[in-house]
């Protein structure tokens, strides 16, 4: 995700990447190399640096925090990939730090609200009526089972964002069901989640999928609309006709990535962070404690209730 962040920024007009940070030596030059960049291999040392506008977290979850942390002490603007944290109380410090500074400056990248067939689905939201239900599917391609605490926490996450962002209410519980993989492991997870205004959500999720595939479906009293997948080819072959998805997100979501990094330089040059916020991470990861909780005890789970500060105010 660094490499590829790397290579978006410097294909954009009037932005220039003047460093990549990675412990990996090697890794550090390639990108730089290819982006006339300097390579660091202290990414705190970058993070802490007061001669940037802004820095992308693209590192290992359990890093994201601090990284976030120094940049923000700096007055540097982020974009932090998700989740913010890996686990609420963390998470937390993030957003209490904002506001202590009194403004934002972290983006969260959730880019799903960057992508062309989600910004659709909310925008027929209001034609809709009245909503009654919302169903997230997440198919996954990988090759090895993950741990369950990664599922939830990186892949999951993403529908937990979608359901507050398109409903606009906020999930108050959820009752989560799955199927191992292994001993280690889940392959299917399923979360029922109840919104603030007293409706459903379902999130279906399969780590070791057919392909990479998303699509989320709203319905409402006046009918339904869903996300349409992005355009693919169309094979003919063997008598049938078939469309070819894809293994992963890059060649599904690119634009919206694309989209998403646009939008954060643009919100530097107005000295304004936007987008999804440090608010949505912690809100997020709350969710996410909830579903690992309710996994494990095979009982619902309530998501503990937060106060949201006034600078995260819509």
């Amino acid at each position: 995700m660094g490499s590829f962040h790397a290579r978006t920024l410097a294909s954009l007009a009037h932005v220039e990447v003047v460093a990549v940070a990675d412990p990996d030596e090697a890794n550090a030059r390639s990108v730089a190399e290819q982006i006339g960049a300097r390579a660091l291999f202290d990414p705190i040392e970058l993070a802490s640096s007061n001669e940037l506008d802004g820095v992308v977290i693209a590192s290992p979850d359990s890093t994201h925090v601090e990284l976030t942390l120094a940049a923000m002490t700096q007055g540097t603007f982020v974009l932090c990939e998700k989740p913010l944290a890996t686990s609420a109380a963390d998470a937390i410090r993030v957003a209490t730090a904002e506001v202590t500074l009194r403004r934002r400056s972290v983006q969260l990248g959730f880019m799903r609200e960057y992508d062309a067939s989600h910004v659709q689905l909310l925008a027929e939201r209001p034609s809709l009526g009245a909503i009654h239900y919302v169903r997230a599917v997440h198919r996954n391609a990988n090759d090895r089972p993950r741990p369950l605490q990664q599922i939830v926490g990186q892949s999951m996450i993403h529908d937990i964002h979608s359901i507050r962002f398109l409903t606009g209410q906020e999930i108050t519980s959820v009752m989560a069901f799955g199927s191992a993989a292994d001993q280690d492991s889940f392959r299917h997870v399923m979360a029922v989640c109840t919104l603030s205004c007293g409706i459903h959500a379902t999130i279906e999720f399969d780590d070791q999928g057919y392909a990479y595939d998303v699509n989320v479906e709203m319905l409402g009293a006046n009918g339904d609309a869903l996300t349409g997948p992005p355009s693919r080819a169309i094979r003919r072959r063997n008598g049938a006709v078939d469309t070819f998805i894809g293994p992963d997100w890059f060649e599904w979501f690119g634009p919206a990535y694309r989209a998403q990094d646009q939008a954060w330089i643009d919100s530097i040059r107005a000295d304004c962070a936007a987008g999804p916020s440090a608010w949505d991470g912690v809100t997020s990861q709350l969710v996410v404690d909830a579903i690992m909780s309710s996994l494990e005890t095979g009982l619902p789970a309530d998501v503990e209730p937060i106060e949201r500060p006034s600078i995260y105010s819509k």
